[in-house]
């Protein structure tokens, strides 16, 4: 094993810290009795992988996390503590049920690829060039039809902000409206993620029970004598993770509380392109003014593509984009160019629509299945991916979920969900990921 070898090598199994300056070229040459061509041919070639760091005038250091993280596994113990983490570094033969994406093969890759190669050829400046920071305007005209289409929701493409996905959204109108000790609802369950990013910026994080129409309203009512509270953000369309839909008169009566208690519906409707036909939301009750919309493309097309989208009040516009400008700049023209291309020439109509159906068919197969094996739902869902499910006889799903483990069958425990709750009893399952040989491992209590 040669010199570049084996300091990798040390690298990867942790012998030089993440920070640790490693000795200078010329200390390296006389400890290891190496030329200097072949110690500056190492470190350089690390430094190309994200390994390592030149800092100018100091020397170099093992990087701080920005190539290392396809070298190095987590450990059990952070493992442990994020099950999304343990998913995403999961291997290939592994099965993701518990994830929170589509499996590849849904995916219409040769219609993606011919859109792309459509879009490379008229827009090649998209390429090269940074976006508009408001965003891409004909894509910005055609999300205006696309909601006006799917949720009626009466929006302008100068009302719309493009995002680096759904993520981005959530991010940007979390730092402009939460303030240090702010109380912020969320729905209860709800992801992990969102709880974290709340918490990140000084909010309070408090959970409104989730029924099978939407939020309890009961419980808000109830929150809402108790605090004053600065946001609520909230699934609409199949919720995550139970499934859960919204209905008129629910979404009627949330907006109805917050024109009175002056706080901001956050709108997470991501999952809103897998609901066939017209969908409810809060936002399309008409007030932009106390509801911000977020939709993306990142669970419907591909999680690599990174293109979200928020839909506000004018007041809200200017903040954004400069928050917008000084955390991302743009998000990427060509990415930008790419969505709008196959809304236009009905790709991605024909794409949702195929995925709808798919994904209405893996509901039954899978309800019918679990309900066999004696698995209960609080929400029986109509459609989209998510199914929130426990058993009567496993008040703790924690061994379960292990046993499920060792086979190579991934889940995401209710924990990863809780707020204030214990839902140790509960645990996430993809309907996507349910295949025929998966299934009877579910039957294992």
């Amino acid at each position: 094993m040669d010199f570049y070898e084996r300091l990798k090598e040390a690298i990867v199994q942790g012998e030089w810290a993440v920070g640790q300056p490693l000795p200078s070229i010329r200390k390296m040459m006389a400890t290891e009795n190496l030329s200097h061509h072949t110690v500056v041919s190492a470190y350089t070639r690390l430094v190309g992988q994200g390994m390592l760091e030149a800092l100018q005038g100091r020397g170099y250091f093992v990087a701080r996390w920005s190539g290392l993280g396809e070298h190095l596994p987590l450990s059990p113990c952070e493992a442990a503590r994020d099950p999304l983490l343990k998913i995403l570094q999961a291997k290939p033969e592994q099965c993701k049920l518990g994830c929170g994406w589509l499996p590849v093969p849904w995916r219409d890759t040769d219609a993606l690829a011919k859109a792309i190669r459509k879009t490379a050829r008229s827009g090649r400046s998209g390429l090269v060039e940074y976006g508009d920071i408001q965003g891409y305007l004909p894509l910005r005209k055609q999300l205006s039809m696309l909601l006006r289409q799917s949720t009626l929701i009466e929006v302008s493409p100068q009302q719309i902000v493009t995002t680096l996905g759904a993520t981005q959204a959530l991010d940007l109108i979390a730092r402009i409206v939460i303030r240090q000790g702010d109380y912020v609802l969320v729905d209860e369950p709800c992801s992990s993620n969102l709880i974290k990013l709340i918490r990140l910026c000084g909010g309070v994080p408090v959970g409104v029970p989730r029924l099978a129409d939407g939020p309890d309203v009961a419980a808000l009512e109830q929150i809402l004598q108790a605090h004053k509270v600065r946001a609520f953000f909230c699934n609409s369309t199949f919720h995550n993770p139970t499934g859960a839909g919204l209905s008129p008169k629910v979404a009627f009566a949330v907006v109805k509380l917050a024109a009175e208690h002056d706080f901001l519906i956050v709108e997470d409707d991501v999952y809103g392109d897998f609901f066939p036909g017209v969908r409810q939301t809060f936002a399309g009750l008409g007030d932009l003014e106390h509801v911000v919309y977020i939709g993306s493309f990142s669970k419907s097309l591909s999680a690599s593509l990174r293109i979200g989208y928020i839909a506000c009040g004018t007041s809200l516009l200017d903040p954004l984009i400069r928050l917008k400008l000084l955390t991302s700049v743009a998000v990427p023209g060509f990415c930008e160019r790419f969505v709008n291309t196959i809304l236009a020439d009905g790709t991605y109509a024909k794409h949702t629509q195929a995925i709808q159906r798919q994904l209405m068919t893996h509901q039954h197969i899978a309800q019918k299945a679990l309900t066999e094996y004696g698995w209960v739902f609080e929400v029986p869902a109509q459609g989209g991916m998510f199914l929130w499910v426990g058993h009567p006889d496993m008040p703790d799903l924690t061994a379960y979920i292990e046993r499920l483990e060792q086979q190579g069958i991934l889940l995401m425990p209710g924990a990863s969900f809780a707020v204030d709750k214990d839902f140790r009893d509960r645990m996430r399952l993809n309907v996507a990921h349910l295949t025929q040989e998966v299934m009877p491992c579910l039957g294992w209590v």
